[in-house]
């Protein structure tokens, strides 16, 4: 098979395609091609497609490209950091679940898909971006002010869940910490080095109170023996009966105490 290269550019493109990625940019937008080469936005698009069937740019979304390096073995496969990209598209927007839980050691496991959350409106909760899989939920602009970390990479700014949002995030969802047996094992580390307590405070700030039904089950299950955390989430409890894990068969024996369907077995060993 052969390996496509960038073809060849002459040198007013190569003067244009140098000002516009200069200073190292990682991403590039039709308004940056306006602005820095003084022309509008239809020549500006039309430039970024030439250059894209060119071979020097990748398309990740509509309006939004990344240039490939010179040395890049493959270029037509080339793209950046699976979290660069998803800051680049859904800003603002923070990591969590089994991708947070992954960068803080809450879990040795390596998941393809990024999970991330935004306040932008999405249409699809699954999406691949330049060969990247994404799992991606929308939550209001409050939910992101809370909980969560600054990280750098390079020059971006990423926001990561912390590790007490990571958990409760999951909690909420097991599906976005891969099925509530990871989820416990992700709270059993958690519960190693971190602060128990901080969960209680996050599952009220979360307002899903469902939350506490599998946070105070799993307390139980993993030992984790403080009568005032047991407490605090039962007194937490809302009505009804809900599934331990909600993507787990339609079945299981009911556990009023926290009022939770068994639909899928914990067990205590754990990570240690």
């Amino acid at each position: 098979m052969t390996i496509s290269q960038p073809a060849g550019i002459g040198s007013r493109g190569r003067s244009e395609l140098a000002a516009v990625l200069g200073n190292g940019q990682r991403f590039v937008r039709p308004a940056d091609v306006a602005s820095k080469l003084g022309i509008d936005p239809q020549d500006a698009a039309k430039r970024l497609s030439r250059w894209t069937s060119e071979g020097w740019l990748r398309r990740a979304r509509r309006g939004l490209y990344i240039p490939v390096p010179l040395d890049a073995s493959n270029p037509a496969a080339w793209s950046e950091d699976a979290l660069a990209v998803a800051a680049a598209v859904w800003s603002p927007c923070y990591f969590t679940g089994w991708t947070a839980a992954s960068y803080w050691s809450l879990t040795e496991q390596l998941f393809r898909t990024t999970v991330l959350k935004t306040s932008q409106r999405v249409r699809s909760s699954t999406v691949v971006l330049l060969d990247h899989e994404y799992l991606v939920r929308h939550v209001p602009t409050p939910a992101m002010t809370w909980g969560l970390k600054t990280e750098w990479q390079r020059e971006l700014r990423l926001k990561m869940a912390d590790p007490a949002r990571t958990v409760i995030d999951v909690l909420d969802e097991p599906r976005l910490g891969g099925g509530i047996r990871h989820c416990a094992e992700i709270l059993a580390t958690y519960l190693h080095d971190h602060d128990a307590g901080l969960l209680i405070e996050y599952g009220d700030r979360l307002g899903n109170r469902t939350v506490f039904k599998r946070l105070g089950y799993l307390f139980e299950t993993l030992h984790h023996d403080n009568p005032s955390h047991i407490a605090a989430c039962r007194a937490r409890l809302p009505e009804g009966v809900s599934a331990l894990d909600p993507d787990g068969p339609p079945k299981g024996a009911r556990l009023m105490r926290w009022r939770l369907r068994l639909n899928v077995e914990v067990h205590a060993e754990v990570p240690t």
